[in-house]
């Protein structure tokens, strides 16, 4: 009887991981394929244990996450902001987009933003994400003010911004030219809207409103799908633009060959000087690496030990991949105090 208790227990503490986002960025140096469908996607189902096929995809370009500690002019222009990421689209030339991000004891915010023309300076009431992990269920929504740029005009801005962890379930990603992505996801949604002024005369000149979709693949712990929309209408500044945006993560969505997360756990988590790793039988690790939220690898090892040291780490956040003899590989975040 007990054997089965603590067998029921395991099984219902993955249930709740799996519908569990730990972090709101993916990880450093992910490779995004930009896709356009052939016709619009259905991501209207909400809900537990729900369905998403998302077929007739187009490669169109790629992007590239990258993250990276503020500098003296970012701190100064966007306070408080903890970490940058930037999202650069390989072309030539090629183009980025950043997002400033604040990260503390109550949780993640958005601080600012700057793609293409516009620019979003969230100085007067930061952007609340929330404070990670998000489970299934959870939402949270807020006010969000600051400074706007566009073109060269300048003003203020005002609106909401909310976060719901609306969905878990399964997506498929057909892939014509090799195996189909099938994976155990959950969805964040982010819904936005900001109305745009030119103090003291020009009130209510235009306004953004923004949905943006993540799908979490609850093993690899990282983003596999993301959607954007953003519909930008000011007559006064001569703008009636909409942007949409499809990616599905390059390495994750086109390879299964992931371990599952009930197969690998580390402990403990926050730790201080030493990791354990623990793998279902059978699971021979062949490598360990550790990177940080820079995408800096910190550590590799082939001679593999279950105890790992990490007293030599600064204190943060972490990301440690096992790669399997097998070629299947995995990877878990930690928190080292």
């Amino acid at each position: 009887m007990k054997t089965k208790l603590l067998v029921l227990a395991l099984f219902f503490s993955f249930a709740g991981f799996s519908q569990t986002i730990p972090i709101y960025t993916s990880f450093p140096g992910t490779n995004f394929t930009i896709v356009t469908p052939a016709a619009p996607l259905d991501q209207s189902p909400t809900g537990a244990n729900v369905f998403w096929t998302f077929d007739n995809l187009t490669s169109a370009g790629t992007n590239i996450d990258t993250y990276a500690a503020p500098d003296a002019t970012q701190l100064s222009t966007y306070p408080g902001t903890t970490e940058v990421q930037t999202i650069t689209t390989q072309g030539m030339p090629p183009t980025t987009s950043t997002f400033f991000l604040k990260t503390d004891a109550v949780g993640t915010f958005i601080t600012g933003a700057s793609q293409g023309d516009i620019e979003l300076n969230y100085n007067t009431t930061n952007a609340f994400l929330g404070q990670f992990p998000l489970v299934f269920g959870e939402s949270n929504s807020g006010a969000v003010a600051g400074t706007f740029t566009y073109q060269g005009t300048s003003g203020t801005f005002t609106g909401t911004l909310s976060t719901t962890v609306d969905a878990h379930g399964t997506l498929t990603l057909p892939n014509p030219l090799g195996s189909d992505y099938l994976g155990d996801v959950t969805r964040l949604r982010i819904d936005q809207s900001l109305s745009f002024s030119i103090p003291p005369i020009f009130n209510n000149i235009g306004t953004l409103t923004q949905t943006t979709y993540y799908y979490y693949d609850d093993n690899a712990i990282n983003i596999a799908f993301r959607y954007n929309n953003a519909v930008i209408v000011s007559g006064f500044l001569g703008i009636n633009e909409t942007t949409e945006t499809h990616e599905r993560n390059t390495g994750l969505t086109l390879s299964r060959n992931t371990v599952a997360a009930s197969q690998f756990e580390i402990y403990p988590n926050p730790a201080t000087n030493f990791i354990t790793v623990n793998t279902a039988e059978g699971q021979t690790i062949a490598k360990v690496s550790i990177v940080d939220m820079q995408g800096r690898n910190v550590f590799t090892s082939s001679n593999v030990s279950s105890r790992i040291s990490v007293a030599n780490l600064q204190q943060g956040m972490y990301f440690l991949t096992l790669e399997m003899a097998s070629g299947a590989s995995s990877t878990k975040k930690f928190i080292k105090q």
